[in-house]
């Protein structure tokens, strides 16, 4: 990957709005309270995604004779696509994302729990989210805390289902979150304005944060660790994402702007945006697939 290319821009075009307009369905009609605590502990499996361009699932992404998955803020563009030799097939984007197959190995640990009790956004949702995320950095030189110093319990221009989402399904061919990541099962998952700290020190305080513990989407590191297709999900397991999207919460709402994650790519950039992977998770409130 020739990483001369603007990552920023890439992310930029295929807009923030597409990358982390990560609403939601839940197949229930019925909807009681619903809480769980899911954790890590120092010591387990924690990856760092890199940039990367990401395979596209003919499942999600149909065809160039018959393109799909390209609607505005969730889909890709078809012109942001690469085509097989024989034109007949997607292959994967035409530059890096936040969702590739690239990863390092880094330490971390956390703690979160939700609770759901409103359906749809309502500035009186009585949904509930607390936590703490640390992480190490792939040089392991910076060490990071996330908190959470924001609900939101209303997605802008979109539902964040009161802010809190749990048992339900994201991405891929629901039509809700970014295509790029496959059609998945949430236990749960919220959204926050969240505050960065990077070795003891806050480096942001306005970012957009999306925590979801979700079945397991990746294969074994001893397979590549890759992001699966639809048809390679082994609908069980447990993993938690954590997200910081190159994205911005001001009072005019959510505007682009890099993550200052202090972590250099081989060009000499700041990597945009932190994806972090917890992959030795406990939990509590729903049993694990």
């Amino acid at each position: 990957m020739d990483l001369r290319f603007n990552l920023f821009k890439m992310l930029t075009l295929l807009g923030a709005g597409m990358l982390f307009s990560l609403t939601a369905y839940s197949g229930a009609m019925a909807h009681g309270e619903k809480s769980v605590g899911v954790s890590q502990d120092a010591g387990g499996k924690v990856k760092w995604i890199m940039p990367g361009p990401r395979m596209l699932d003919p499942v999600v992404f149909g065809s160039p004779a018959q393109p799909t998955a390209f609607k505005k803020d969730i889909g890709v563009p078809v012109k942001m696509r690469k085509v097989s030799a024989d034109g007949k097939s997607f292959t994967m984007t035409a530059g890096p994302t936040p969702f590739s197959d690239r990863f390092k190995p880094v330490t971390g640990s956390f703690s979160m729990d939700l609770t759901d009790v409103s359906r749809f956004d309502s500035m009186q949702s009585k949904d509930r989210a607390s936590g703490e995320f640390r992480f190490t950095d792939p040089s392991g030189k910076n060490n990071y805390v996330v908190k959470i110093k924001k609900f939101i319990p209303m997605g802008p221009g979109r539902q964040f289902f009161g802010g809190v989402l749990i048992d339900g399904f994201l991405h891929g061919t629901t039509g809700f979150g970014t295509a790029l990541m496959p059609t998945m099962y949430s236990y749960g998952a919220f959204w926050v304005v969240g505050e960065l700290s990077i070795n003891g020190k806050v480096v942001a305080g306005n970012r957009l944060v999306h925590v979801m513990t979700s079945e397991n989407v990746r294969s074994p590191e001893s397979s590549g660790y890759k992001l699966l297709m639809d048809k390679d999900l082994p609908h069980k397991g447990i993993q938690t994402h954590l997200i910081l999207p190159p994205t911005v919460v001001t009072p005019e709402g959510l505007k682009p702007g890099p993550v200052p994650s202090g972590f250099k790519l081989p060009n000499g950039e700041d990597q945009p945006f932190i994806h972090i992977m917890y992959d030795t998770n406990k939990m509590t409130g729903l049993p694990i697939l």
